[in-house]
């Protein structure tokens, strides 16, 4: 490509990237406001939330699976000038997603007390987790629902309005937080279930906001009622067709991720409320790294709709230039300044220590993590979400899990010890879906 032409492409990239970038900001900010209000209150409401908020959101990404699907084909639609085909897809993903969220949340509501049992953090710690799932899973049909009307948006090139309706949804969340959690402005303080209160009331008011605006006509991207009422089989085959891989990898992986906090919470409250702390933290890192993985999806769906996969190709390696980059440059300044970044989420100095360590650990990660989304990104877009779901698999529970319980149990190494385990796991993946990409055969899928 010439010098005009990559520049032409970065600015696409960057135009695409950044309003997801701020709107995974925003989200972060609720969960980074949730961690530091509910840090104020101990270890123990502290580590509750940590599992509870652990298990719910994994299961959330689980159905996440849907909106990528509907990204995928919505953006290859778009790329093909097919404006019936993407409604279709639209409407069919919408339908999906209700459905969804309805069986999720009533499955956690069963699933709490067994959950928290597994966790042997004690009957305190069960009891207030317990509670703060219960409360925060009625949320998960709005949750899931506005997940998708976000991803329509995506593939139609639209990430601005995701992210300004990301910013009065999360600014309503944390302003619940404040006062819930609190009692301030003369409520009372309800702890940890006043944090489950304000998410559930923000994706409420979500789901309410996109459902205004894609049923309303007002946005490029449109769901007709019609698309949503009426089934259409081989639309939902072709959604359950990548929705199904792309949801199994989010489970592989958060999953990993919950079965690991099992063996971390034998460390006993401190270190399971450091980890907590350090991931929050490090979740600073994930931001960049997400909007541009959301900027490569579209717009290779896009190209190779319009039949254009050098285009995809060129989107590919710009996009994991700029990924890396940014995120490198954030894990310097974890490396260089972990105890100000930790201390944002905790005075507790026992906490603070641990925190920092493993923040360190954190930093050597980033530019895997920053190169895995982006190429994960790419083949979801391009419709291969077999892929990304196989390394998922394979590295977070032959790798992930296995070396968590091997340095925690087996060996009784420190905290920092499991980060060097996520660490490890992130390289994996990055390699392994390289090759992946480098072989090609993302470029001939139909969608």
């Amino acid at each position: 490509m010439s010098a005009a032409s990559t520049a032409a492409l970065r600015r696409e990239v960057f135009r695409l990237a950044w309003p997801a970038i701020l709107e995974m900001c925003l989200h972060m900010a609720v969960w980074m406001f949730d961690v530091a209000m509910i840090g104020r209150l101990g270890a123990v409401p502290l580590s509750a939330t940590a599992v509870g908020g652990q298990v719910y959101w994994g299961l959330m990404f689980l159905l996440g699976g849907i909106g990528v699907a509907v990204t995928a084909i919505v953006s290859r639609r778009v790329g093909e000038d097919d404006t019936e085909g993407a409604s279709a897809a639209a409407g069919q993903g919408v339908a999906l997603a209700v459905a969804a969220g309805l069986a999720m949340g009533l499955a956690i509501w069963a699933a709490a007390p067994g959950l928290f049992r597994l966790t042997r953090l004690g009957p305190e710690v069960s009891a207030l987790g317990m509670d703060y799932l219960r409360v925060i899973c009625r949320g998960a049909p709005f949750l899931v629902t506005s997940m998708v009307l976000s991803g329509i948006l995506r593939g139609h090139g639209d990430t601005r309005t995701p992210m300004l309706l990301a910013a009065l949804v999360n600014g309503l969340n944390i302003l619940g937080d404040y006062v819930l959690i609190f009692g301030n402005f003369g409520l009372p303080a309800l702890g940890v279930r006043g944090a489950a209160l304000a998410s559930f009331g923000a994706h409420v008011v979500g789901l309410c906001l996109f459902v205004g605006l894609l049923f309303g006509g007002r946005l490029r991207a449109r769901v007709r009622p019609g698309d949503v009422f009426r089934f259409d089989g081989a639309m939902v085959r072709s959604i359950l067709r990548l929705a199904v891989p792309a949801s199994m990898e989010n489970f592989l992986t958060d999953m990993a991720r919950t079965v690991g906090v099992f063996a971390v919470a034998t460390l006993g409250p401190v270190s399971m409320a450091a980890y907590e702390v350090t991931a929050t933290t490090e979740a600073i890192s994930f931001m960049p790294g997400f909007g541009f993985a959301v900027a490569t999806t579209v717009l290779v769906g896009q190209s190779l709709g319009a039949g254009d996969p050098g285009k995809a190709r060129a989107v590919v390696t710009q996009a994991g230039w700029i990924a890396v980059v940014f995120m490198g440059s954030l894990g310097v300044v974890f490396f260089l300044f972990p105890r100000p970044l930790v201390s944002i989420f905790t005075n507790d100095p026992a906490i603070i220590e641990v925190a920092s360590r493993c923040l360190r650990v954190t930093a050597f990660a980033q530019p895997f993590i920053a190169l895995h989304g982006v190429l994960s990104g790419a083949l979801r877009g391009a419709g291969d979400t077999r892929s990304p779901m196989v390394v998922a698999g394979v590295t977070s529970w032959g790798c992930r899990v296995l070396l968590t319980y091997v340095v925690v149990l087996a060996l009784g190494l420190p905290l920092e010890w499991v980060w060097g385990v996520m660490a490890l796991d992130f390289g994996l993946k990055m390699f392994w879906l390289l090759a992946v990409y480098r072989q090609g055969r993302w470029q001939g899928i139909r969608v």
